[in-house]
């Protein structure tokens, strides 16, 4: 009972409690709801799920490659502005509404942006249906270089 009551309080405490900053760097996109654009606890950086939304106009990008490739700039976009490069990145999760027509995409783009790597562990998901209707969404782990 003392450990359920211990691990409610801690749920309980504001954020900076726990040592954990939520980030909304200049030049992102706007939430569609009630959520962070990333947190970061420690030297450990949490990027929400991003989705191909041009951060000027906050509109959908047209087009699946462009939207895509939106999507993850705006990932790596949060990223750095906390001073993390691609290569910190330690963990991708991808989701799509179809596996066939849009992982080779996100394959490409990926490679685009980590070469010859090494590249990060992604896990890609196909589920039915991603907010607006989008295609994609991906979010990342990173872990910020020491300062």
């Amino acid at each position: 009972m003392k450990r359920l009551i211990f691990a409610l309080a801690l749920f309980a405490l504001p954020a900076s409690a726990q040592n954990v900053t939520i980030l909304s760097p200049p030049g992102a996109i706007t939430p569609t709801g009630p959520w962070g654009l990333a947190a970061q606890a420690g030297n450990t950086l949490y990027v929400a799920g991003m989705r191909g939304i041009d951060p000027a106009t906050n509109q959908l990008v047209a087009g699946d490659e462009a939207r895509i490739r939106q999507a993850y700039r705006n990932m790596l976009h949060i990223a750095a502005a906390a001073g993390a490069r691609p290569q910190d990145a330690v963990r991708l999760v991808v989701y799509v509404t179809d596996m066939f027509r849009f992982r080779p995409i996100a394959n490409r783009v990926q490679e685009e942006i980590w070469g010859n790597g090494p590249h990060p562990p992604r896990t890609i998901i196909e589920v039915q249906r991603l907010n607006q209707d989008d295609i994609l969404e991906v979010e990342g782990t990173f872990v910020l270089p020491q300062r």
